[in-house]
């Protein structure tokens, strides 16, 4: 019992010092464009306008990610289960997230192999696992690299696979990638946007449904698989 009471002290220590770390840096952004302003040595122009609003909408997005991650973590008291066809959950995340793609220059692709049942899941839910897989698949595919959505379906289950080729990997950072506020490059990933959290409201709502998600790579610049499985039937 000490033991863990010593693991969950850590981890709240661990917790509010990641929340004041993402939230210091646009605030302190705020602060020297304001005292620049103040000070005449800025004018609020629109390319002052700007960052502060690029700023204040970083808080807006970390706010609004921290507060999906509670309530993906409430497990079942969120989930609002229905039959539901996989071909049309995996159709609206791609369809929802092809602008960013095309913008990027990043090719998104998706293919049934066989027949897929119908899954009793939370259709929001489980859009919000795949939006933020895709998102994060996104951050770290360059242009020109490409993603690739494949489902098939085993006796009592459904699994969703999707493989990038971008950034990669290494070994030791696999088991943390869902970790929250968990990055392997903590500067690349504050410049691609990323709070490190998508990819634990993903564990999250995956295990609210009694499924499991997980990540392999081969490495740095080797890309990428995140692997979702999917019981079909009611838990």
């Amino acid at each position: 019992m000490a033991g863990r009471l010593g693991s969950v002290e850590t981890t709240r220590r661990r917790l509010f010092g990641d929340l004041a770390h993402e939230i210091r840096t646009p605030v302190s952004v705020l602060e020297a464009y304001l005292e620049a302003v103040e000070d005449d040595v800025r004018n609020l122009d629109p390319e002052t306008v700007t960052m502060l609003r690029d700023q204040t909408r970083r808080l807006v997005r970390f706010s609004d990610d921290v507060a999906a991650l509670v309530q993906a973590e409430e497990s079942q008291a969120s989930i609002a289960p229905a039959s539901v066809a996989p071909e049309r959950l995996i159709d609206t995340a791609v369809t929802t997230a092809a602008d960013r793609f095309a913008t990027k220059g990043v090719a998104l692709t998706w293919q049934a192999r066989g027949d897929l049942p119908v899954m009793w899941v939370d259709p929001q839910r489980l859009g919000q696992v795949l939006g933020n897989v895709l998102d994060n698949a996104l951050r770290h595919t360059p242009p020109g690299g490409r993603v690739d959505i494949a489902a098939h379906s085993g006796e009592s289950s459904v699994t969703i696979t999707m493989t990038d080729d971008g950034d990669g990997i290494a070994a030791e950072h696999l088991p943390h990638v869902f970790e929250r506020f968990y990055r392997a490059d903590g500067a690349r990933d504050r410049e691609h946007g990323g709070a490190g959290i998508g990819l634990a409201i993903a564990n999250a709502l995956v295990e609210a449904h009694h499924g499991h998600i997980t990540a392999s790579s081969q490495g740095p610049g080797t890309g990428a698989t995140f692997t979702i499985v999917l019981p079909v039937h009611r838990a």
